[in-house]
């Protein structure tokens, strides 16, 4: 249908583009044919290259049984997983970061893919291992890759093309001819007539419609060992470190089911055992499921996470199921859920909820035409900014001991229309800021680490049908007039020269008043030394866990391979500290000490006035993780600097101005463009 339309509104050419491709098996028509093979016993020797079909083959392919009836099984994994478990031989896998190797983009064009470190326990990649079995002549990666680009570009000066193809990362001018495909009209009516039919027959279809969808955290199952990505909320249920059963808030009443409470799924002859979680606009008549979870095999981050739905996707129902029966079997199960943790402060009465419309800012595309200012109109805003006043002269110049004026304000600008809420920013700001996971104990009791969060609102009356969803990323907003900074008896965090809140953390002595006087919530208190233990999953006994005294090396911070996951130029923070978001101040001190030193090195006469940082050298971790560019970060003095132009923008506008905090994080109102004039929607319309 995607294609039709495209087709019918003239995008093929000028936005939509084909290029021709070998035609392969899909997935499941493949590994059918394997199973085939092996029932018909023309399979002795099966070597696996990555993946894990023990766990997520279809379910009536009996995989780990067929699997059994093969002689010599081989799994090359990055994992001793579940297929590992059940073959002969496990061969470690290189990372992909730590081989050569090949590959095509979308449109064709080849790239050389090089590793950036040396295999850290001896992994072969699949190529390598391929051409050992092969006996090739070649075993080593480089030289395989090497002998295959020059057999595909037969340049005549292949030295110098290949070291072009590495230096840019892609050979120029490889891409595949784009194509015009013509539509297949004949049995256009045909299809669209059997589709329906089999619509109409899904809806009078008894039970319910179950949806298979890859998690937006672990994937496929294929990242359940990365604790970033388990302790990462989920975009819209807010869940971490499990999935669950998504029900519509009415059918989890009708059922007498609560957040938690245990169903049990049964889908023809196979049965789940999970627990739910009622999700606002989720249809009556349909389940959400998430793949990925319930691991089979000691991972040290997954094991005893979430629940396996893979036993109920079939052959002939891999996107969704029609037919399922849930029902309530008794017991519970926590889920630690984080949409209401660090929740914005009651003030004159009001919550989070009534004041959701000051917070999050939006109008339709009409409202905007009509009120381009509508973002600070107070008549719309319904704010009331008493005064401006300052506790100190804000725009005072900085003279640093060499007696160079380096003057900077910093300051970041979020785009909420543009804003997709996928969390890549919570996860970039994790690994570049050495920020430690905490486990599912601590998460449920509303102590997770991230230093930028992602709020998660719906709008409207209706649980059922929600007119739509807010999605709104939310920093640390380094106010003027802070007041953390007002509050802390031993200033552990000030204002730095440039204006921004810095924490000093060996001052700091954990009274958490701070936090207590933050009306964003956004800092961050580390309960215990978390890069010294493992993530918990429940805690047995008392709430508080003793340390001991000593670790060993592989516990401790100074084990060789945790020490390659820390960021070196960012401080590890230990037990019984206050932490935030710090506009990757270490990124901004890099680029100031160049600028300095380009200053200096420069001739008096031909100095600038003042030491200046180009626009767009200093990106913070989360901006440049983002995949829509929502996130802007600049120097406001400087006037032409993208995010001094945003500031200024028509819909830009400040979280709890009425504070008079002052953020120098500011952002853009969402603007939606509702579609008007279709047809009601209706029980029958809107199933699945």
């Amino acid at each position: 249908l995607a294609h039709l339309i495209n087709d019918a509104m003239g995008n093929v050419g000028p936005t939509v583009t084909y290029t021709r491709r070998p035609r392969r098996r899909g997935h499941v028509e493949s590994i059918t044919a394997l199973v085939g093979a092996i029932e018909a016993k023309g399979v002795e020797t099966l070597i696996i290259l990555g993946g894990n079909p023990v766990f997520n083959a279809p379910a009536d392919l009996n995989f780990q049984q067929r699997l059994a009836a093969v002689k010599t099984t081989v799994h090359l994994s990055l994992y001793d997983d579940e297929t590992s478990q059940h073959c002969t031989w496990h061969l470690p896998r290189a990372h992909y970061l730590e081989s050569w190797g090949d590959a095509r983009a979308y449109d064709g064009t080849l790239s050389i893919v090089q590793p950036l470190i040396e295999p850290l326990y001896g992994g072969r990649s699949p190529i390598e291992l391929l051409a050992t079995l092969a006996a090739d002549d070649l075993v080593a990666g480089y030289d395989i890759v090497r002998r295959t680009f020059a057999q595909t570009t037969e340049s005549l000066d292949f030295e110098k093309l290949w070291r072009r193809t590495l230096h840019d990362g892609v050979f120029a001018g490889s891409a595949m001819t784009a194509d015009t495909p013509r539509v297949r009209r004949a049995d256009l009516e045909q299809s669209v007539a059997s589709l329906w039919q089999r619509w109409q027959e899904a809806n009078k279809a008894e039970g319910l419609e179950i949806v298979f969808t890859p998690s937006a955290s672990v994937y496929d199952g294929r990242f359940a060992n990365n604790g970033w990505l388990q302790e990462l909320p989920d975009p819209l249920t807010k869940l971490t470190w499990d999935n669950a059963v998504l029900l519509s808030p009415a059918k989890a009443e009708e059922l007498g089911l609560r957040k938690g409470d245990m169903v049990r799924v049964t889908f023809q002859d196979r049965v789940v055992d999970a627990a739910v979680l009622p999700m606002p606009g989720q249809h009556a008549r349909s389940a959400t499921v998430a793949l990925g979870y319930g691991r089979r095999f000691a991972g040290r981050v997954c094991h005893g996470a979430g629940f396996d739905f893979y036993a109920l996707r079939s052959t002939g129902s891999m996107g969704f199921a029609v037919g399922a029966k849930i029902q309530k079997i008794g017991g519970s199960y926590v889920l630690a859920v984080t949409q209401d943790h660090h929740a914005i402060d009651t003030i004159g009465g009001k919550g989070t909820q009534e004041r959701l419309p000051t917070i999050f800012r939006e109008a339709t595309r009409e409202k905007y035409a009509a009120d381009p200012g509508f973002a600070n109109n107070q008549a719309y805003t319904h704010v009331h900014v008493p005064h401006r006043l300052s506790l100190f002269n804000e725009g005072h110049p900085f003279q640093s001991e060499a007696g160079i004026e380096a003057t900077y304000a910093w300051g970041m600008s979020i785009d909420l229309s543009t804003c997709i809420g996928c969390s890549a920013c919570v996860v970039a700001c994790q690994a570049e800021n050495n920020i430690p996971i905490v486990g599912k104990d601590q998460v449920k009791r509303g102590r997770e680490l991230h230093w930028i969060r992602v709020d998660r609102y719906f709008k409207g009356n209706n649980p059922e049908t929600p007119d739509a969803v807010a999605l709104q990323p939310v920093p640390c907003m380094h106010c003027e007039n802070a007041p953390c900074e007002q509050v802390c008896p031993v200033a552990a965090t000030v204002h730095d020269e440039d204006g921004l809140n810095v924490m000093i953390y060996n001052r700091c002595i954990g009274t958490r008043y701070c936090s207590n006087n933050c009306p964003y919530k956004v800092r961050r208190f580390n309960y215990f030394d978390y890069h010294r233990r493992g993530p918990l999953r429940e805690q047995p006994g008392t709430l508080l866990q003793v340390e001991p005294g000593y670790y060993t090396m592989e516990q401790s911070g100074a084990h060789p391979l945790k020490r390659m996951q820390f960021n070196p130029e960012v401080t590890v923070r230990s037990r019984g500290v206050m932490e935030k978001c710090t506009y990757c101040t270490q990124r901004i001190s890099a680029a100031k000490i160049e600028a300095k030193n380009q200053w200096v090195s420069t001739p008096p006469e031909e100095r600038p006035a003042r030491v200046t940082i180009p626009d767009g050298t200093i990106t913070p971790a989360c901006a440049q993780a983002c995949p829509a560019e929502a996130i802007v970060f600049g120097d406001l003095n400087e006037p032409g600097s993208r995010v001094a132009a945003l500031h200024r923008h028509d819909r830009s506008y400040q979280m709890l101005e009425e504070l008079n905090t002052k953020p120098r994080t500011r952002y853009l109102a969402k603007l939606r463009n509702p579609v008007t004039g279709g047809p009601p929607r209706t029980e029958e319309s809107s199933h699945g």
